[in-house]
C-alpha cells in the first residue's frame, strides 16, 4: 500500500505522468510547477527526462532548454524523429544533433495565461517553445491607484496578459518625499562614509516599512521586473520596428529630410536578442547602422566619396572622439552620440553637395 501511494504522489517523475501533461499547456505547467515544488521545497532527489527533444528535466526541479552556440533554441525539426519523453539514457541511444550543444537555465514555456507581447495570441501545447523571452526593469507612475494599496497594485499588474509583472522587496516606491540627503554616517570612521546620505533616490522598500497594505499616494512610482513573451517571428518583427522608429528618429534629429530604411541581419550578432542593422538611404547618400554590442556601429563608407582629401575631411570631424573609429565607420556610444556624429556628417555633406 505504501508503495503503490509513493508512486502515485511522485506521479510527476515518471514516463507516463509526463506524457500524460503533454495533452495541454496548462497540464504541462502543472507539471513542470510540481518537480520545482519537489525539488525546491522537499528536497527530493528526481529523475532527468527530455521533453519533446527540447526541455531536459533536471533532478533538482529545473526545466532547461537545449540551446545552440549561439543562444537560440535548437530548431523542432532536429528533433522530430525523438519520442516525446525520453529518460536521459534513452536519449544517449539515440544520435544526437551536431549543433545541439548545450543545456541553457530557463526553459522559456509560457504561463497559460500570457499573451505575445507583439501580437496578442496564447500558446499552446503545440508552439509553447516558440518564444523568446525579454526582461527588463521599468518604473510605471501609480496615479491610477492613489487611495488603494501596494497589495492591489499587484493584483492589479498580476491579472495583465501582455506581460508579467513582479515588483522585488528591496525596491518598491519612490517619491521625492522619501528623499534624505542627511548623513547616514553623522560621526564617519572612514573616508568613504562621509558622503553617504541616507535617501538620496527617494525609493523606500520592505526595510523601511512598506507593506502590501501601504496607501498610494499622488507622485508614488513603482518598480518592476517585466518579462514580455514573443513568438520568434513576432519577436523579429518587433525588433525591426522598434529600431527602425528608434534609428529614423536620430537620423531626423541629425537633419536629414528623406530618410528610406532597409533591413539587414545583425552584422554582429545573429541570436534572436539582438535587432537587425540597417541600410538608410537619404538625400544626402547611404549609410549603415546597427547595434554592436554596447554601441552605434555607423558606416558611411558607400557616401563619402573614395577620395584622401574628402576621407582626411571625415577622419577630423571625429579626430576628438576616443572611440573606436576608421575610414568610413565610427562607433557611438548611445543613441546621442549617434546622433551627433551623424549630424557633422549631415553638415560635411551639405557643405560638399
Amino acid at each position: 500500500m505504501k508503495t503503490f501511494i509513493w508512486r502515485r504522489y511522485r506521479w510527476y517523475d515518471t514516463k507516463e505522468g509526463i506524457k500524460n501533461s503533454l495533452g495541454s499547456l496548462r497540464d504541462f505547467n502543472y507539471l513542470l510547477s510540481q518537480r520545482r515544488a519537489a525539488g525546491y521545497c522537499r528536497k527530493e532527489q528526481l529523475n532527468n527526462f527530455l521533453v519533446f527533444g527540447r526541455y531536459y528535466l533536471d533532478s533538482c526541479g529545473n526545466s532547461m532548454k537545449a540551446r545552440r552556440g549561439n543562444g537560440n533554441m535548437v530548431p523542432k525539426d532536429l528533433m522530430s524523429n525523438l519520442p516525446d519523453v525520453l529518460t536521459m539514457e534513452e536519449f544517449h541511444a539515440y544520435t544526437r544533433p551536431d549543433d545541439y550543444t548545450s543545456y541553457g537555465m530557463g526553459d522559456d514555456i509560457p504561463p497559460t495565461k500570457l499573451r505575445c507581447a507583439h501580437c496578442g495570441k496564447r500558446w499552446d501545447i503545440h508552439n509553447c517553445d516558440d518564444t523568446v523571452v525579454k526582461h527588463a526593469t521599468e518604473v510605471f507612475s501609480l496615479v491610477e491607484f492613489v487611495g488603494q494599496t501596494l497589495g492591489d497594485v499587484k493584483k492589479a499588474y498580476a491579472k495583465k496578459r501582455r506581460a508579467l509583472y513582479q515588483m522585488q522587496r528591496d525596491i518598491l516606491i519612490r517619491h521625492d518625499r522619501f528623499i534624505d540627503l542627511s548623513l547616514r554616517y553623522p560621526n564617519p570612521e572612514h573616508e568613504w562614509e562621509k558622503d553617504i546620505v541616507k535617501n538620496e533616490t527617494g525609493w523606500v522598500s520592505e526595510r523601511d516599512g512598506i507593506t502590501d497594505r501601504y496607501v498610494i499616494k499622488e507622485g508614488d512610482e513603482g518598480f518592476f521586473n517585466v518579462w514580455k513573451y514573443y513568438h520568434s517571428e513576432c519577436n523579429r518583427k518587433h525588433m525591426e520596428e522598434k529600431q527602425e522608429r528608434e534609428f529614423r528618429e536620430i537620423f531626423a534629429k541629425a537633419g536629414f529630410t528623406e530618410i528610406q530604411m532597409i533591413s539587414l541581419p545583425n552584422e554582429y550578432c545573429p541570436c534572436e536578442h539582438c535587432p537587425p542593422w540597417f541600410d538608410v538611404t537619404t538625400e544626402l547618400g547611404t549609410f549603415k547602422i546597427g547595434w554592436r554590442k554596447r554601441v552605434v556601429c555607423i558606416n558611411w563608407n558607400n557616401t563619402v566619396p573614395a577620395t584622401e582629401g574628402y576621407q582626411c575631411l571625415t577622419y577630423k570631424l571625429f579626430e576628438d572622439e576616443d572611440v573606436t573609429k576608421g575610414e568610413g565607420y565610427i562607433h557611438a556610444w548611445g543613441y546621442d552620440k549617434a546622433t551627433d556624429y551623424l549630424a557633422r556628417l549631415h553638415d560635411l555633406l551639405v557643405r560638399a553637395s
